[in-house]
């Protein structure tokens, strides 16, 4: 039976998963329609579950010590969606993984693929690479976090995450960044200014 037209995108990206293999996955998997501000993973709870995100866009966030949101990361289409701290030690997770936007997402449960790694290297390998992906994000959202200025930050967005930029609303910006909404409009009008340029 022909795979659902998504595949093609996933196929794309890990391109050493075989088709017969993606076969074996979607025997495993569930097509859910999440609607936003609706939680794939909230705060407290165990992630048993994993997911590809077919559209829509996702974000990671927690209650910071001052009462305000703070943003760790984003989710868009195609990428993997879990906590995976929390299931490797099986914890209750310290953070929400929440819907921006209305979205559709390719859910699995993660132990019943994980038999899946001693016989398909390849789903292993991808299961690798999403780990590497977490870490070189985190390490760059420290980086981010380290620029003195609002206006550093979002300059780093426009220059290396412009999906960032086109698709999230200012204020989840500023919580991805760690200031204010003030500060970052004040940033994007003085790079305005500068460049000439007009912003979203």
């Amino acid at each position: 039976m022909p795979l659902p037209s998504y595949y093609q995108r996933l196929i794309k990206k890990y391109p050493q998963v075989s088709e017969e293999e993606w076969q074996l996955l979607d025997q495993l998997a569930t097509v859910r329609h999440i609607k936003k501000g609706e939680h794939f993973l909230r705060v407290g709870k165990v992630a048993r579950n994993a997911a590809f995100i077919l559209s829509g866009h996702f974000k990671y966030s927690f209650i910071g010590d001052d009462d305000s949101e703070k943003i760790l990361k984003f989710g868009f289409t195609d990428d993997f969606l879990t906590n995976c701290q929390s299931f490797n030690n099986n914890k209750p997770s310290y953070l929400n993984i929440t819907a921006l936007e209305d979205a559709v997402i390719l859910r699995f449960n993660i132990n019943n693929v994980r038999p899946l790694y001693d016989l398909h290297c390849s789903i292993l390998h991808v299961n690798i690479q999403v780990y590497q992906d977490i870490m070189e994000e985190q390490a760059e959202h420290q980086y981010i976090l380290s620029l003195k200025s609002p206006l550093e930050r979002y300059r780093f967005l426009m220059r290396n995450r412009p999906l960032i930029i086109q698709k999230i609303s200012l204020t989840n910006i500023a919580r991805y960044l760690y200031t204010s909404r003030e500060a970052l409009s004040r940033a994007r009008v003085m790079m305005t200014k500068n460049l000439g340029g007009s912003f979203r």
